[in-house]
């Protein structure tokens, strides 16, 4: 992603999810909620490889992902936690894959602890 975060993007996903979980609260059809996880999920692995390549680049403008991850180091757990709790086996594909996704984020916000937002 050339060294910033897709925002667009994971905001889509983010609504994506949230919108899956009101639906699977509301007992809404089960292939809308699985539709509804694919396409975060596809949005999110995207993200997370982007970053990953972006951030083992030889120059990182680490400021480009500070808040990103800040912000992450509280929403990341969160999602884990929630996706941790849907138990419905049509799901668990999917669940599994952003649960590893989210897991995986999280690991690289726990690197944005606070140090020099100006190394590279």
């Amino acid at each position: 992603m050339y060294g910033e975060i897709d925002l667009e993007s994971y905001t889509l996903s983010i609504i994506r999810l949230n919108t899956a979980f009101q639906k699977l609260e509301n007992s809404d059809s089960i292939q809308e909620v699985k539709t509804l996880l694919e396409e975060s999920l596809d949005d999110l692995e995207k993200i997370y490889g982007n970053t990953v390549d972006d951030l083992n680049s030889d120059e990182v403008n680490i400021n480009e992902y500070y808040m990103f991850f800040q912000n992450g180091r509280q929403a990341f757990p969160q999602y884990i936690e929630a996706l941790g709790s849907i138990e419905n086996s049509k799901l668990q594909e999917v669940v599994n894959s952003l649960l590893n996704v989210f897991t995986n984020l999280n690991k690289i916000a726990g690197g944005f602890s606070g140090g020099d937002m100006n190394e590279t």
